[in-house]
């Protein structure tokens, strides 16, 4: 008989440690790699805007575990079939994104568990709980993402639904919706001719993180840079994205083609 599992995210929000994580884009398992060994606690891999599929998710997610850290998927608008199949393949959490209303989340919640708890069917390929439904219902994570202002006003109905274990605020997108514009880059920024944070947008953050915890639940948030993350953490949020993949590659190729430059 395996072992019990507890993932490395679930183990550190438990003991109320920040958790820094990141995104993957690309499916290439070498890639996926290079992200795993840099030291990571949690890495989603990003199938509503990245480029892997169904069929990249059992190979990544082994990387990712293998290497200790936990793998989540974030599935496409209102895929919970796909959350199943993901989960089936050995993520141990799912993002859900545009969460607006508690029909939503609480559709999230029961697909990501199974009975009594939720309706999510039994076929853990490779799954790191197995048979074990109890821990499995458990342990995995269901964390839906606050991105309007529709999941901003309906953030406690939201967070008190049972089955979602935490929010993710996806910066971007709740910045349009409040009528600004895409704004991760910005976020947590001293100066350096960025563009300052709306007061708006701020109190927002706070509403959702404070909200969350009064019910008992999570909180997170992507962000652009390690700095942002640091200032994410000290603002309260449990668990912090810190860019992904595509962005380290830029980022850094840009930085030492700065530096060759300036001899």
């Amino acid at each position: 008989m395996s072992a019990p599992h507890r993932g490395r995210l679930r183990s550190l929000l438990s003991k109320r440690s920040t958790a820094f994580g990141t995104a993957i884009a690309l499916p290439h398992p070498f890639a996926v790699e290079q992200i795993a060994k840099s030291g990571f606690d949690w890495v989603f891999i990003d199938m509503q805007h990245g480029l892997s599929t169904y069929h990249d998710l059992p190979g990544l997610c082994l990387i990712l575990r293998q290497h200790g850290v936990t793998p989540l998927v974030r599935v496409p608008y209102e895929d919970n079939s796909g959350a199943q199949r993901a989960l089936d393949a050995g993520a141990e959490g799912i993002i859900f994104p545009y969460i607006e209303d508690v029909a939503s989340a609480r559709a999230a919640a029961i697909s990501c568990r199974y009975p009594p708890e939720g309706i999510r069917s039994f076929g853990p390929y490779r799954a790191p709980y197995g048979a074990d439904l109890p821990l499995a219902n458990e342990d995995l994570l269901c964390l839906v993402m606050i991105e309007s202002v529709g999941g901003l006003e309906n953030v406690d109905a939201i967070t008190r639904t049972p089955g979602v274990d935490g929010v993710f605020v996806g910066p971007n997108d709740l910045s349009i919706s409040l009528g600004g514009g895409p704004i991760m880059a910005n976020l947590y920024a001293l100066g350096g001719g960025q563009a300052p944070v709306s007061p708006k947008f701020q109190e927002a953050l706070t509403t959702i993180a404070s909200t969350a915890h009064a019910n008992g639940k999570y909180a997170g948030i992507q962000v652009g840079t390690g700095h942002a993350a640091a200032q994410a953490a000290s603002a309260g949020f449990d668990y912090v994205g810190i860019g992904g993949d595509t962005a380290f590659m830029q980022a850094g190729g840009e930085a030492e083609l700065a530096n060759a430059k300036k001899g």
